[in-house]
């Protein structure tokens, strides 16, 4: 008998191209942990798996909106989607003192806030008084993590800058 080690498998003499007596064919797959596509999390400036299995990268060069969405396409990811209070807690944590996008914004309808793969937004965790939209004085259609503030908490800011006041330049969370 032959047993290769650490995979749980033997091979048998018995010339019928199965393992030890049974009905195994010799060549049948052996089962893995990781799927075949599982790709290791890593890259941007950092990276870290999140409490439901997903990984997180952070790029912490200031960014629009628009060049924040293609730094994760970029890497086949997605801006964060927080759809939970471990994930989000996970995050705040993550992205330490930046101000940094997620995928959630009012762009298609303001006032209703949208995640990015087009579900609702169930989970919140808004800092107080927001979202407020700048005020009714210029537009703020894409939430962040508020990770300057002590709360961490999200804000929503404009996505693109603006004049006189500017804006729109934040870190990104993606996700995949």
């Amino acid at each position: 008998m032959v047993v290769c080690a650490g995979c749980g498998a033997s091979l048998g003499s018995g010339g019928n191209g199965t393992t030890d007596g049974s009905d195994v064919p010799i060549d049948s797959p052996v089962p893995i942990d990781a799927a075949i596509d599982a790709r290791p999390c890593m890259g941007g400036d950092k990276a870290g798996m999140g409490p439901d299995g997903s990984c997180f990268v952070m790029f912490n060069a200031p960014k629009l909106y628009t060049e924040a969405k293609a730094s994760c396409d970029g890497i086949q990811a997605h801006l964060a989607l927080l759809k939970t209070a471990q994930d989000d807690m996970f995050a705040e944590q993550f992205v330490g003192v930046l101000d940094t996008y997620i995928g959630l914004t009012d762009l298609t309808t303001e006032g209703t806030f949208m995640w990015d793969d087009g579900t609702p937004l169930v989970f919140q965790n808004w800092e107080l008084n927001e979202p407020s939209n700048g005020a009714g004085q210029y537009q703020e259609d894409c939430a962040i993590i508020a990770g300057a503030r002590p709360t961490k908490q999200w804000d929503d800011r404009p996505c693109v800058v603006v004049p006189n006041v500017g804006g729109g330049n934040y870190a990104t969370l993606c996700q995949f």
